[in-house]
């Protein structure tokens, strides 16, 4: 019972703060919107802070869990990292559907925002330097340093995201995506 009641305030508070921002959103708005009493609430969550944190918690758990699968998939390396590159956007573009006020902290970059991101960047460089290895090993990609490449793919593809909002991840989106799988698999110079 009480894991039941405390994924029904998670998943009303995700909505609750979705529409209303973290900022606005108060444990009473949470109680009515669920159909619990404050004190129900408040025994889950202390503060609205914490209510919040665990919210975000959880999805970034769940894109983890995504880059995960994509990771674990049996297929080719060159093909699982063009995957983990569109899960990474499609996470990105889900959260800010979901939460239209989540759009200005990326943009913004806040402070609340890279906190999380912290440990998606973790589990994200961990799984594109293993698709590295496994595609070197394989014959399919010559890196030397994985971790380093791991983490220059990932600081680029997350340069790319501000673009993306701001392009509201229109058709342009997946062309610019498949224009950097090319560079980083095939780089720009010409063959001789």
């Amino acid at each position: 019972m009480k894991d039941t009641t405390r994924h029904t305030i998670l998943s009303v508070a995700r909505l609750v703060f979705a529409h209303q921002g973290p900022t606005n959103t108060t444990m009473d708005d949470v109680a009515k919107a669920s159909g619990l009493g404050r004190r129900t609430i408040y025994t889950y969550f202390k503060t609205r802070e914490e209510l919040y944190h665990e919210v975000i918690r959880n999805e970034v758990e769940q894109i983890i869990k995504e880059l995960s699968r994509v990771a674990s998939m049996k297929i080719s390396p060159d093909k699982k990292i063009a995957k983990v590159m569109v899960t990474h956007m499609k996470a990105i573009e889900n959260l800010i559907r979901k939460d239209r006020l989540l759009r200005n902290e990326f943009l913004n970059r806040s402070e609340k925002i890279e906190h999380f991101r912290q440990v998606i960047d973790v589990h994200e460089k961990a799984c594109l330097a293993s698709i590295l290895e496994e595609g070197t090993q394989s014959g399919i990609f010559v890196v030397e340093d994985f971790e380093k490449t791991a983490s220059l793919a990932l600081i680029t593809l997350k340069g790319l995201e501000t673009q993306f909002i701001l392009d509201n991840f229109g058709k342009s989106c997946r062309g610019t995506l498949d224009l950097w799988q090319k560079i980083l698999f095939r780089g720009i110079k010409a063959s001789v």
